[in-house]
């Protein structure tokens, strides 16, 4: 549910080895805008205005038309994978559940035990049961959801996210802004930007990009100009403006809590850019310490001396940058990742059949 910019490269690719597809998003009539860029792509949205958990219940009804000539239905993500569950019962078809990270298992780091959080695991657990197929992001997520709800490991399919290393490339023509730092994501507090900004403040010369939106953008903005960094926040860009933006910094950096499969972290590296991330969940299976990237430990004096380090050595930020490239790739390709969910695709739907 909910068609994303930064997934237009791979839906386009599918529909043209399966020969058409339909994308059922929670969107409005907004969402039509990415029509000319997905030919042979039929977009259903919420034409009817409908709030987004009565629209998730209705849309199997609502689409029936196209969810019927469907073959196999699949997620983006488990928020809203009920809807699809909902239609594969209502129409006899496979459902494969996306997950590229784990929802009830974040809601909990960030808003501890309650209500709220017992249902969100119960729909997770839901959802994976239901399922004919699960696709995750990341081996430790496999067996996060094996341990977890006792889903067999044969049910559950790793396939990293992708990136298009055409578009996220190197671009030599682009001259790297001294001491500029690139951050890309949402302004949330599991995202440590605040960490971020006080790690530099007293670093002379630095200044930071910040690509994105969220609720700490306004305390941010304060924190920044009351500790005299020099912050730049851009807002949300799209996706063709941000290759720009990362090889114009020296050193991309993820500071975060925990991720899941952290897209923006392997664009960057896609870029050639020197990363650094946190040595926690998500950025520790991706950055391989002084091979691909650095690792550091979230709190202020660990990503203060990792900044300082790569910013006084241009000779290691060059190589880190390559072995980013390398990595990312061999391993995170958009045609890899396209092999692998076409044959997951057409496993369930053979499974399906017989």
């Amino acid at each position: 549910m909910g068609i994303l910019e930064r997934e237009i490269a791979i839906y386009r690719l599918l529909a043209q080895r399966i020969g058409g597809m339909s994308l059922v998003t929670s969107g409005g009539e907004e969402e039509m805008a990415f029509q000319e860029k997905l030919p042979g792509i039929e977009i259903l949205y919420n034409r009817w205005g409908l709030s987004p958990n009565c629209y998730s219940l209705l849309a199997p009804i609502l689409h029936s038309h196209a969810l019927r000539k469907a073959t196999v239905y699949k997620t983006n993500q488990l928020d809203g994978a009920w809807t699809a569950i909902l239609a594969a019962k209502l129409y006899h078809k496979p459902v494969i559940v996306r997950a590229g990270y784990l929802w009830a298992k974040n809601f909990l780091r960030q808003q501890g035990k309650g209500w709220k959080t017992n249902l969100i695991n119960r729909l997770e657990r839901f959802s994976f049961k239901q399922a004919d197929g699960i696709i995750v992001t990341t081996k430790e997520m496999k067996r996060y959801i094996n341990g977890m709800y006792d889903i067999a490991p044969g049910k559950i399919t790793v396939i990293p996210n992708y990136v298009d290393i055409n578009l996220f490339r190197p671009i030599r023509s682009i001259k790297k802004i001294m001491g500029r730092v690139c951050f890309i994501g949402r302004f949330t507090s599991v995202k440590n930007l605040k960490l971020l900004i006080e790690s530099i403040s007293p670093l002379k010369g630095v200044s930071l990009t910040l690509i994105g939106d969220g609720d700490e953008r306004v305390f941010l903005e304060e924190m920044s100009r009351n500790l005299h960094v020099d912050v730049r926040f851009l807002g949300r860009l799209e996706n063709q403006y941000l290759p720009e933006e990362i090889n114009q910094a020296e050193i991309f950096i993820l500071p975060s809590k925990f991720e899941g499969h952290p897209k923006a972290l392997i664009e960057a590296m896609a870029c050639g850019s020197a990363v650094i991330g946190t040595d926690v969940e998500g950025i520790n299976t991706v950055i391989k310490h002084n091979v691909n990237g650095l690792l550091c430990q979230p709190n202020v004096k660990s990503v203060r001396q990792a900044v300082t380090e790569l910013l006084s050595n241009p000779q290691k930020r060059a190589v880190l940058g390559h072995n980013a490239r390398q990595f990312v790739s061999t391993h995170f390709d958009l045609d890899v990742v396209v092999e692998a969910e076409l044959s997951a695709l057409k496993n369930i739907v053979n499974q399906h059949i017989k």
